[in-house]
C-alpha cells in the first residue's frame, strides 16, 4: 500500500519593528492593548508590524495574508518557504525599513501622549534584528506558533519638548519608564490599571543587547 504523501507544515510570519527610547538610564514602555483587551497587563516597547509594498508579494512565497485588506508582514506560509522568505526580509527591498509609522500610531494617534510628530522630529538607528519563534498571544491567533522578524531600532528625540510629555506622562497613561534591571529581570512590577492593582509583566529584553542567532 502507497502511504499518503506527507503533508506541508505550514507557519505563521510576524514581521515587526521595536523602539529603543532611553533617558537617564530607564526605558520607555507601553502598555500592550491587544492583550489588555484579554486582561493580559504587559508593558512592551513601542513599535508594531511592518509592512509589504504591495499585498501581491505574498504569492512570491506561497503564503496567505493574516489580513487581506493590510499590508503588514503577517502571514502563514509553508515551511519550505521560510529560507527564501528570510533572504527577501533581509535584503531591505519592497518593504518598510522604518518604525516611524509605528511610532506616530501609539505616541500620536493612539496614547495621545504628543500632540504632533514628523520624521524630522526623531533620530532613528537601526540597531539589529532577532528572530526567535514563540507560540503567539495576539487575538485570532493565540497560540499559533510564530517565528518573528524583529528589527531593533534606537530612538532619540532631537527636541525636549517631545520628551517632556512622555517624561511626564502618569503610569494610567499606559507609558511607564522602567529601569534596566526591571527588564533583564523579566518579571512583574505593580501598577493600578483599570481601577485595580494588577501584576504587569515587563516585557523589553531584547532592546538591551543583540541574542546569538537561532540555532
Amino acid at each position: 500500500m502507497n502511504e499518503a504523501p506527507a503533508r506541508e507544515q505550514w507557519i505563521r510570519i510576524s514581521c515587526g519593528c521595536l523602539c529603543r527610547i532611553e533617558h537617564a538610564k530607564k526605558y520607555l514602555l507601553l502598555l500592550n492593548t491587544n492583550l489588555r483587551s484579554k486582561g493580559v497587563y504587559r508593558l512592551s516597547p513601542v513599535g508594531g508590524a511592518l509592512s509589504m509594498s504591495d499585498i501581491s508579494l505574498v504569492e512570491r512565497f506561497k503564503a496567505s495574508p493574516e489580513n487581506a485588506a493590510s499590508l503588514d508582514l503577517r502571514l502563514t506560509m509553508p515551511q519550505s518557504a521560510l529560507e527564501y522568505f528570510s533572504a527577501w526580509f533581509y535584503s531591505g527591498q519592497e518593504r518598510e525599513r522604518s518604525p516611524f509609522r509605528e511610532i506616530q500610531e501609539e505616541l500620536v494617534e493612539e496614547a495621545k501622549l504628543l500632540p504632533a510628530l514628523t520624521p524630522d522630529d526623531v533620530q532613528l538607528d537601526y540597531l539589529w534584528t532577532v528572530e526567535q519563534e514563540s507560540l503567539t498571544q495576539r487575538t485570532g491567533q493565540t497560540g499559533t506558533l510564530t517565528h518573528y522578524f524583529l528589527e531593533i531600532y534606537d530612538v532619540k528625540f532631537k527636541r525636549d519638548s517631545y520628551l517632556g510629555p512622555l517624561l511626564a506622562a502618569p503610569p494610567e497613561s499606559g507609558a511607564v519608564w522602567v529601569t534596566e534591571e526591571q527588564i533583564k529581570q523579566r518579571g512583574t512590577i505593580r501598577l493600578s490599571f483599570d481601577g485595580a492593582l494588577r501584576d504587569v509583566h515587563v516585557f523589553g529584553h531584547l532592546l538591551l543587547q543583540q541574542p546569538p542567532p537561532p540555532g
